[in-house]
C-alpha cells in the first residue's frame, strides 16, 4: 500500500507534513479565489482562472514528488521553505493584481505564507522574502494604476502598502526569533537526551573498565534464566580472576592496575560473540554469560580466554610483563536459582585457584554426576 507520508524517514515525513499544510493553505486560497469570481471581484476569466488552478496542482504534484524521491535532500534546505515562500508569495500577488473590492484580503495571506517561515528561516530569510513581497506588491500597485485606475484607490493602496510593510518587518523579527528558540530547543533536548544516555549508560556499565556492572550482570542472568526455563537454548557460566593481581598493584601502582584490567577485559569483549556478555563482578573478578548450552563449547571458549590473556602486552609495563587468569565454569540447569548457578562457578573458580592458578575447574550441574575436572 502506497504511503501519503514516508514512513522510514521521520525527518523527511515531517517536511512532507509542512507541504500537506501547505497544501491546504493552497485549497484555501483557491475557494476564496472562486468565491470572488462568482460575486464579480475577481477579473481574470474562468477558463484563465481553472488555467491558473490547473498550474497550481501541477506545481503541487512536482513538489510532492521531490519530496517523495528525496531529490529535496540535495539542498541546503531540505524542506525548501524558501521556494515554497516564494511562489506562494507570487500567487498571492496575482490574486492582489485581480482582485477589486476586497483586495485587501492579499495582506491577511502574506502572513499565512510568512508563518511557514517559523520553521526554518532565519532573519536574512525573512528579510529577503519581505522585501520579495513589499516588491511585488508595490508592482501590483503600479500595474493597476497602468491598466485599471479606475479600480484603485491610490491612497489607500499606499496605506496597505505601508501596513504591510510593518507588518512583515514585525513579522519577520518574531518569527526569526521563535526559529531561534525553536533551534535552542532542539539542542537542549538532544543534549538532555544525550545526557539521559549517558546516565543510563553509567548505571549499567562498570565506570574503569566499560563492561556490564555486577547489577545490570544479575539482570542479564535473569533474563537468560527466564528463557531457558522456557525451553529455550541454556546457558554457561564463567568466572574469572587475575592470579596474583595485587602484586601488579603493587609493584607498579594502582594506575597500571586499573589500564592491565582495562585492557584484559576489553581484549576479551572483542573476542567473544555479541550474544556473550561479560560483566565486572567485583575487583579484579569478571563474569562471562556464554550463550553455549554445550559445556565443551564453553570450555573451549574459556581456554581461548586464558590463552589470549597470557599473549596480552600491556603499554607502559615491561615487555616480559603477563598477567594469567584462574576460571571457575558450570552450566545453568533449567530452574535452579540464580545464586546456584553462582555458587557453583565461584567453587570452581577457588579449585583452580587452589590448583595452581592460570587453570580452568570446571563443575556440572547437579542433575549430573557431581565432579570438578581441571584442565591445564
Amino acid at each position: 500500500m502506497i504511503s501519503v507520508i514516508p514512513c522510514n524517514d521521520q525527518n523527511q515525513a515531517l517536511r512532507v507534513r509542512r507541504f500537506l499544510m501547505a497544501l491546504a493553505s493552497y485549497v484555501m486560497w483557491m475557494f476564496l479565489t472562486t468565491y470572488c469570481y462568482y460575486k464579480g471581484w475577481f477579473r481574470m476569466s474562468l477558463g484563465d482562472t481553472l488555467t491558473m488552478f490547473a498550474v497550481i496542482i501541477v506545481m503541487h504534484l512536482c513538489l510532492y514528488l521531490v519530496f517523495m524521491t528525496g531529490l529535496n535532500k540535495r539542498f541546503k534546505d531540505p524542506s525548501l521553505t524558501m521556494l515554497q515562500m516564494i511562489l506562494a508569495t507570487f500567487w498571492t500577488m496575482v490574486l492582489a493584481y485581480y482582485t477589486d473590492e476586497v483586495r485587501g484580503i492579499a495582506l491577511l495571506l502574506y502572513l499565512v505564507v510568512f508563518i511557514f517561515g517559523v520553521f526554518r528561516l532565519h532573519l536574512r530569510q525573512f528579510f529577503i522574502l519581505a522585501v520579495y513581497a513589499l516588491t511585488g506588491y508595490g508592482y501590483v500597485i503600479i500595474l493597476l494604476l497602468a491598466n485599471h485606475p479606475e479600480k484603485i484607490n491610490l491612497q489607500a493602496e499606499i496605506l496597505y502598502w505601508v501596513v504591510l510593510a510593518a507588518v512583515l518587518s514585525w513579522f519577520s523579527g518574531i518569527g526569526s526569533y521563535i526559529n531561534h528558540i525553536r533551534k535552542k530547543l532542539a539542542k537542549a533536548n538532544i543534549e538532555l537526551s544525550q545526557a539521559n544516555e549517558r546516565i543510563r549508560q553509567s548505571a549499567i556499565h562498570d565506570e574503569l573498565t566499560g563492561v556490564f556492572n555486577r547489577r545490570q550482570m544479575m539482570k542479564i542472568l535473569q533474563r537468560e534464566k527466564s528463557l531457558a526455563d522456557r525451553g529455550e537454548p541454556s546457558f554457561s557460566l564463567c568466572i574469572f580472576d587475575l592470579d596474583d593481581f595485587k602484586r601488579v598493584n603493587d609493584t607498579y601502582g594502582h594506575l597500571a592496575g586499573d589500564m592491565v584490567l582495562r585492557t584484559l577485559v576489553q581484549a576479551i569483549k572483542n573476542n567473544v560473540r555479541e550474544q556473550d556478555y561479560i560483566a565486572r563482578y567485583g575487583g579484579e573478578e569478571f563474569v562471562i554469560i556464554l550463550a553455549y548450552p554445550d559445556m565443551g563449547e564453553a570450555v573451549a571458549c574459556a581456554e581461548r580466554i586464558k590463552a589470549l590473556a597470557s599473549s596480552l602486552n600491556f603499554p607502559g609495563l615491561p615487555d616480559d610483563f603477563r598477567i594469567t587468569i584462574s576460571m571457575g565454569v558450570t552450566r545453568y540447569l533449567p530452574v535452579e536459582s540464580i545464586d546456584a548457578i553462582i555458587s557453583r562457578a565461584d567453587a570452581a573458580l577457588y579449585q583452580a585457584k587452589s590448583s595452581g592458578k592460570n587453570k580452568i575447574a570446571v563443575e556440572e550441574p547437579p542433575h549430573r554426576k557431581a565432579c570438578i575436572r581441571r584442565i591445564s
